[in-house]
């Protein structure tokens, strides 16, 4: 299928991008061993993981109210 059969692929693929991305940004692969950067109490990587943590479930949340799942429909009723 080619995008203009399929117009959902573009959502798919921006979606999936703003996942990769975050999950890139929330893993603490990046900072350095020495790092002694403390935020609120927390190691920085540990305060980054949590708000990265944060605004992927208000992401999830968005995406859930504004495309909601296809359900069946009971035609009887």
């Amino acid at each position: 299928m080619t995008d203009k059969q399929n117009p959902g692929s573009k959502k798919y693929i921006w979606v999936c991008s703003i996942y990769l991305s975050l999950l890139i940004v929330g893993i603490p692969w990046y900072w350095p061993k020495d790092s002694s950067l403390v935020v609120m109490g927390l190691p920085a990587w540990v305060f980054v993981a949590i708000v990265v943590s944060f605004i992927t479930s208000i992401f999830t949340a968005y995406l859930l109210l504004k495309y909601p799942w296809q359900t069946e429909v009971n035609v009887d009723e």
